[in-house]
């Protein structure tokens, strides 16, 4: 085993000279994908937010949008601001998604199985979970996962995890106080709309 099989989670070993991770070429691991992902996401969210409020159609004070504006904003130069936003997400995205295929020694086009409903879910996890292969395949080196990789992508993963039972510790306590009907409920009644 050499050193770098044993070195500590947060060591930093040294990343390809000519590894750009905003580029289609090379590897992300599970932490990378997961943390550029992540970084992707608050970027977009805030830059929208950033928009919304530059283009008068969100308003802080009153926490609410502003129908006439929202028209506005769209059909004008806040219009073109959203369309190069989400044409930015769209590439960046992309670029994520076919470097953890390439870290699994797959192509990137195989990433068209989003477009696919139900299949999609079943292809995220195996984006997430999936281990790469190790060593050199024909994509390249593995990619190293830088600290802040690390960090934001378990940030990301306990997030995920607390969100996931604060729904259903919500949903639970709905249906026990009858304010939600349960699933049998639903169905039962379900059946007077037809």
């Amino acid at each position: 085993m050499n050193s770098k099989d044993t070195s500590p989670f947060f060591s930093r070993p040294p990343a390809s000279a000519n590894d750009n991770p905003l580029s289609l070429e090379g590897r992300f691991g599970r932490l990378s994908f997961i943390g550029w992902y992540a970084f992707l996401n608050i970027i977009f969210f805030f830059a929208s937010i950033a928009l919304s409020l530059v283009s008068g159609m969100f308003s802080l004070t009153t926490l609410s949008l502003d129908n006439q504006q929202v028209v506005n904003a769209v059909t004008g130069l806040g219009g073109l601001g959203y369309l190069l936003l989400v044409v930015f997400y769209i590439y960046f995205y992309i670029v994520v998604v076919a470097r953890r295929l390439h870290d699994l020694d797959k192509s990137g086009w195989l990433m068209l199985l989003i477009l696919i409903p139900v299949v999609n879910i079943f292809f995220i996890f195996y984006l997430l979970l999936a281990a790469g292969t190790p060593g050199h395949n024909r994509f390249g080196v593995p990619r190293p996962a830088a600290v802040w990789e690390k960090i934001l992508a378990w940030l990301m993963i306990l997030l995920t995890v607390l969100s996931l039972f604060a729904a259903s510790s919500v949903v639970s306590f709905m249906m026990g106080s009858g304010e939600l009907e349960s699933p049998q409920e639903v169905i039962q009644k379900g059946t007077e709309y037809f």
